[in-house]
């Protein structure tokens, strides 16, 4: 059963939901937990930097079907085929070590494994038909999950910040700062059953500032972003199109 692009990942959110609620955090588990979700983000990072503004399977426009862009093979794709997955594994396994919660840590970690080999295995199939001996050439040199000492023939594709801005994945960094930020102050009050009192106030209240000022952010150019994408869908009268 072949499900909508985003509706399979709903699930995410009752999990999230779930592993704050069941959180039995330690600051050694945060600590941890956050230091591994930084690995995982910084792979996210570098990978969009190679392919966060170019495509590299067929669009339509005007009824063909140009190819866009290259396969990438450079950068963390010349370790493994699917770094932005992996990236987004190893941060889910960060929040899972930082809850200290194994049962809802194996379910979440192993649905998300099972969604992502499914969803793999349609994207290479279209890869596979735009750029056929060169994606098998890759293929057979690069695997898919785990990285290991064999590389791609021929390396192509180079980092830049375009590919972090048109990717967006600085929402990424934004809410994963955020879940870590819920997660420090439910283990404050756990322990202490107060918040914004004795000597760590002032700590509370910098990370409680800093938590609404990434939200905000993000709200206001998500809100940009859709203001933007409504006048290209429908100009004001009178207007140049």
């Amino acid at each position: 059963m072949n499900l909508p692009r985003k509706a399979r990942f709903f699930w995410v959110y009752p999990l999230a939901v779930w592993l704050f609620v069941t959180a039995d955090a330690s600051e050694a588990s945060l600590r941890l937990g956050a230091l591994v979700a930084c690995f995982g983000e910084a792979l996210r990072l570098w990978a969009n930097s190679y392919v966060g503004h170019r495509k590299v399977n067929a669009t339509q426009q005007g009824g063909r079907d140009p190819k866009i862009g290259h396969l990438i093979t450079a950068g963390p794709y010349a370790y493994v085929r699917n770094p932005l997955y992996v990236g987004t594994f190893i941060i889910g396994l960060g929040f899972c070590i930082a809850v200290r919660n194994i049962w809802v840590a194996v379910a979440g970690l192993l649905l998300l494994a099972f969604i992502y080999q499914g969803k793999v295995q349609e994207e290479e199939e279209v890869i596979q038909q735009e750029w056929g001996g060169e994606f098998d050439a890759y293929r057979q040199a690069v695997p898919r999950w785990f990285p290991t000492f064999r590389r791609p023939a021929q390396r192509y594709g180079a980092w830049s910040w375009r590919g972090i801005a048109a990717s967006k994945e600085l929402k990424t960094v934004v809410w994963v700062t955020v879940g870590f930020l819920l997660l420090y102050f439910q283990n404050v009050w756990r322990q202490e059953h107060a918040l914004f009192a004795g000597p760590e106030r002032a700590t509370h209240v910098a990370l409680l500032l800093l938590g609404v000022a990434l939200m905000a952010s993000d709200l206001l150019f998500e809100g940009l972003r859709l203001l933007r994408r409504s006048r290209k869908t429908h100009p004001a009268p009178g207007a140049a199109v």
